[in-house]
C-alpha cells in the first residue's frame, strides 16, 4: 500500500517566486533585508526545507512559503 502525502508547499525547487512578507512579519523584523532577500524581489528557489522553507543561491532564505508568491515571466 503507498501513502501519498500531501505537500503543503506549493512551489517545487526551480520555481520563480517573489519575496512578499505579510504585514505581520514585516513588523516582526527592523530590518527584514538583512535575511538575504529583498522585499518584492524575484528569486529561484533552489531548495525546500520540511516542506515549508525556501532557499536561494548561496543558502540565503529560511523564509516560509506563505511568504512568497509565484513570480510572473
Amino acid at each position: 500500500m503507498t501513502i501519498n502525502k500531501k505537500r503543503n508547499c506549493p512551489f517545487l525547487i526551480g520555481d520563480r517566486v517573489r519575496f512578499t512578507p505579510s504585514e505581520r512579519t514585516k513588523g516582526l523584523y527592523q530590518n527584514i533585508e538583512n535575511f538575504g532577500v529583498k522585499v518584492g524581489e524575484v528569486r529561484t528557489i533552489r531548495e525546500i526545507r520540511d516542506d515549508i522553507y525556501l532557499y536561494f543561491e548561496n543558502g540565503e532564505g529560511g523564509w516560509p512559503w506563505t511568504e512568497f508568491v509565484k513570480a510572473e515571466l
